[in-house]
């Protein structure tokens, strides 16, 4: 892990702008450092820049996809853990991305939990997620859900 002062950096990238204010709040509350990015274009310039520990990938995105995006990753730092999270019913997807060197595919909805233990055990600090049910609160006001994130 780099020394960021915090528990890791992560980057955060998806196209739903709701998704990723929740995002990255709860994990900025949790100690992490946190970088956002809407598409992309804008993660592997974020990447280039901030060099995170961990990136949580959304797949189905405009422009560059999420697969795509991870093989770009992959080739800028291999040390860089990707979490690819999608809600696509595709199901070449998980195997091709873990092929590719994926840390992990969670599939949308995700809950804040298990994608903190998934963020965890890529920094290699497997069961340090904390609760969070102000983040669960919030998203059910953005969404009208309480099943799970991205939805």
């Amino acid at each position: 892990m780099r020394d960021t002062g915090s528990q890791g950096r992560i980057l955060v990238v998806d196209d739903e702008p709701d998704l990723v204010t929740i995002l990255t709040r709860y994990f900025s509350e949790a100690g992490y450092a946190v970088d956002a990015a809407a598409h992309g274009g804008d993660a592997l310039i974020a990447v280039s820049q901030y060099r995170p520990d961990v990136v949580v990938l959304d797949v189905m995105m405009e422009g560059l996809n999420g697969v795509q995006v991870l093989e770009r990753i992959r080739a800028l730092d291999p040390a860089i853990r990707v979490i690819m999270i999608s809600g696509s019913p595709d199901s070449t997807l998980r195997p091709k991305a873990m092929e590719m060197g994926a840390f992990a595919y969670v599939a949308k909805p995700v809950g804040l939990g298990q994608l903190h233990q998934t963020v965890a055990a890529a920094l290699g600090r497997p069961g340090s997620a904390r609760s969070a049910p102000f983040f669960l609160a919030d998203f059910d006001r953005c969404h009208r859900s309480d099943v799970g994130l991205g939805a």
